[in-house]
């Protein structure tokens, strides 16, 4: 009876351990969704518990409004400059290229770096 018992109590405390083991994963799992719906929440330019929201009319607030840059692209330029430049920097405004003076510089450049035959 005494080994009944015994093995009762082993299996309870492994039965436990594993229980806390599965609630210490769910709280980093629950933590982790919490923390990439914040940071999906700020590059969607919506207001973080942490942080205050933008000016009313800046382009972080209505992306796309005027009708030059789709959201979708707004939203890859903003979580270009969050993952590369952190959270110390934010995006002021997005606007299209006036000219495509950086186009052809770029074309004359690759020409130039090829040799005449």
């Amino acid at each position: 009876m005494s080994f009944l018992l015994a093995d009762v109590a082993e299996v309870l405390t492994f039965e436990t351990a594993v229980i806390l083991i599965l609630a210490a994963g769910l709280l980093v799992l629950a933590k982790s969704v919490s923390d990439l719906r914040s940071e999906v929440r700020t590059l969607r330019g919506g207001k973080s518990p942490d942080q205050k929201a933008p000016p009313a009319g800046s382009p972080a607030s209505a992306p796309g409004t005027d009708g030059e840059i789709p959201a979708d692209v707004f939203a890859a330029i903003v979580s270009a400059v969050h993952y590369t430049l952190g959270d110390s920097h934010h995006v002021v405004s997005v606007s299209p290229a006036e000219s495509l003076a950086w186009s052809r510089e770029g074309r004359r450049s690759i020409f130039r770096s090829h040799s005449p035959r």
